[in-house]
């Protein structure tokens, strides 16, 4: 009987997360984690070694995928208070610091206290780039 080789997902097969104002990071490789309000049902679909589209926002309003990135771990539950220090950066905050971007009209480290003081139970997912597959336009 012959083996068949199996074949890796063609990348619009793969779930997908956007990015949105973290793209430039995420290009950069300089954001490495994301946290998301997933309920159970729907984070529990994304696991370690999974294969993930990074997209630059949700393709329902024109997205457009820019890499394809692995999962590292499980996501899982945290409140954004007891997010560690280290996170500013793989979250790609530093990165938008750097370039003297604002996040929502505010400093990365105005974004990132509020976020922490609103402490908010979120799903951490954190990973690594695997091949970008394009450069995403400016988009104003």
């Amino acid at each position: 009987m012959a083996r068949t080789k199996k074949k890796a997902p063609e990348p619009r097969s793969l779930p997908i997360i956007s990015f949105a104002w973290t793209t430039g990071a995420l290009l950069a490789l300089r954001k490495r984690c994301t946290r998301r309000r997933w309920n159970d049902a729907y984070a529990r679909r994304f696991k370690a070694g999974m294969e993930v589209q990074a997209y630059d926002r949700s393709p329902r309003i024109g997205g457009i995928p820019l890499a394809v990135i692995r999962l590292t771990c499980d996501p899982y539950l945290e409140l954004t208070g007891q997010m560690p220090e280290t996170d500013y950066e793989a979250e790609g905050l530093a990165w938008i610091e750097e370039k003297g971007l604002l996040i929502r009209g505010k400093h990365p480290w105005q974004f990132w206290r509020e976020w922490k003081a609103a402490n908010e139970e979120v799903y951490v997912v954190r990973f690594q780039e695997v091949k970008v597959l394009t450069v995403s336009p400016s988009r104003n």
